[in-house]
């Protein structure tokens, strides 16, 4: 494989992450590095990342002084988990001509008034000639390509069902503004209400599951939870006091005519203790069709959820670079799954977020 020129946008805990990763893959040159903190700026992305030794290569802002002045084949890019922040930044590399991977959730299967958006971003892709996905641990991984993966066997799917249990405790602090860590419980449903509070994606990974197994879905509903500390607890990046929130409980569900066809779950703690909190990390999936599947994932990925973003993010660049130009999902890469004889679910016409 010739070599590959790399951009890093976004230097937080997933791309420091990606940064570590990275040193372990030859054919990536890391060529550039992007990020609006004032204490990053100027420093080289060998120390802001973690890696204990320089790596020649200064974290620069405004992202032009990157963009205008270094031709990468590919820019990773990690600054959000939503669509309306990430647009502008992703275009300004597109226009560039440059190639990009991203783990922004709400394109990992854009639902909703993000669809535009995504169609914005395909059609500048392939005016460019370059490509463009989405991906990452959750969605991306545990909630959605492994029960998709895992209906191959069956005759008929009739219902999904997808509970994870997550720590929280290796994200940095824009997730843990997301998850709404530390705050009161009037302030998360505040949060909740502005949309800015709750796990990002978890709709996302409904409608492509849905979409994967031919499910002609018209709704999608959601509810969001806190969960109130009665200890302290820490993590690399937040302290969180007794009476504040250190995490949720997320529930989303697809429905055909009423009736609920998929049903996920999912619990986000910060640095979950299994005897304090009573629940222990992991994922479990159960189809129920024909025949029944049950998987169970155990405790690692939902404890280094951060480095399996990392992963599936670094594992997809040769896959990326292969495919034709344009923005897919990750189910244009997925492995085969059942056949489910429907060209195209219909558009859901009711999606609740709250």
């Amino acid at each position: 494989m010739d070599e590959i020129k790399t951009v890093i946008y976004g230097t937080g805990a997933m791309g420091s992450n990606i940064v570590r990763l990275l040193q372990t893959k030859p054919q990536v040159k890391i060529a550039g590095a992007i990020d609006h903190d004032p204490k990053k700026i100027g420093r080289d992305l060998g120390s802001v990342s973690g890696l204990g030794s320089d790596l020649g290569v200064d974290v620069r802002f405004p992202p032009e002084t990157i963009l205008d002045n270094v031709k990468a084949d590919l820019v990773i890019h990690t600054t959000t988990a939503f669509l309306e922040e990430a647009f502008d930044q992703i275009t300004a590399v597109l226009q560039r001509g440059m190639n990009v991977l991203t783990i922004c959730q709400e394109l990992f299967f854009p639902i909703g008034g993000n669809i535009s958006k995504a169609g914005q971003l395909d059609r500048l892709a392939k005016e460019k000639r370059v490509r463009m996905t989405a991906v990452g641990v959750n969605p991306g991984f545990v909630m959605d390509l492994v029960p998709v993966l895992c209906s191959l066997p069956c005759w008929q799917v009739d219902k999904v069902f997808v509970r994870r249990i997550v720590d929280f405790a290796p994200y940095g602090p824009d997730e843990m503004r997301h998850i709404g860590a530390n705050l009161t419980k009037e302030q998360f449903f505040q949060g909740v209400r502005e949309g800015a509070i709750g796990h990002i994606g978890l709709l996302e990974t409904t409608a492509m599951v849905a979409h994967c197994l031919g499910f002609p879905v018209d709704e999608l509903q959601q509810t969001k939870e806190p969960l109130i500390t009665d200890v302290p607890r820490e993590s690399p990046f937040i302290r969180i006091e007794p009476g504040r929130v250190c995490g949720f409980k997320q529930n989303a569900a697809a429905l055909m005519k009423g009736k609920k066809v998929l049903d996920f779950r999912m619990v986000g703690i910060v640095a979950s203790d299994k005897n304090t909190d009573g629940v222990e990390t992991g994922d479990y999936t159960r189809i129920t069709g024909i025949p029944n599947v049950d998987i169970t994932i155990k405790e690692e990925i939902a404890q280094k959820g951060g480095l399996g973003t990392s992963g599936v993010a670094v594992n997809m660049i040769p896959r990326l670079l292969s495919s034709g130009p344009g923005f897919r999902t990750m189910d244009a890469y997925l492995p085969v799954h059942i056949w489910s004889a429907v060209d195209s679910p219909q558009p859901i016409s009711k999606i609740s977020y709250y």
